[in-house]
């Protein structure tokens, strides 16, 4: 009995340790963002790139993701799991779940502008809603 609890009392901060380790998700991430316009996309096609782009939010908890876009793509609330793959001061790059590919945002001093890059040329603002 006394080798058990010696052998629960060793592996009880291995485990904490391990997991703790698992990255909750990102703080500046975390909550709900408004978009407010789109950016990069030819002048002909500005205002509607600005329509889908208020029309699209994006709410964090934890580790976990939704993103809703006007039309129904992922509009129907389901939440990823994501993880941090690149974070600093401005810039978040994280993979989800779902599909693998990294996506970038970029955040302001206070963190309550955040920028998704969706390719080279092309992203959307967002705002962060109290």
């Amino acid at each position: 009995m006394r080798k058990l609890v010696l052998a629960a009392a060793l592996a009880a901060p291995l485990l904490a340790f391990a997991v703790g380790c698992k990255h909750p998700g990102s703080q500046k991430l975390e909550g709900r963002w408004k978009g407010q316009k789109a950016e990069g996309v030819p002048d002909t096609a500005q205002l509607s790139a600005n329509s889908f782009a208020t029309n699209t939010e994006i709410i964090a908890q934890g580790n976990q993701i939704s993103i809703h876009t006007p039309g129904g793509r992922n509009g129907t609330g389901a939440m990823a799991t994501y993880t941090v793959d690149k974070e600093d001061p401005t810039t978040l790059v994280i993979h989800t779940d779902r599909d693998g590919s990294a996506e970038t945002f970029t955040f302001n001093e206070k963190a309550d502008v955040m920028v998704w890059k969706i390719d080279d040329r092309r992203s959307i603002t967002f705002k962060k809603v109290q």
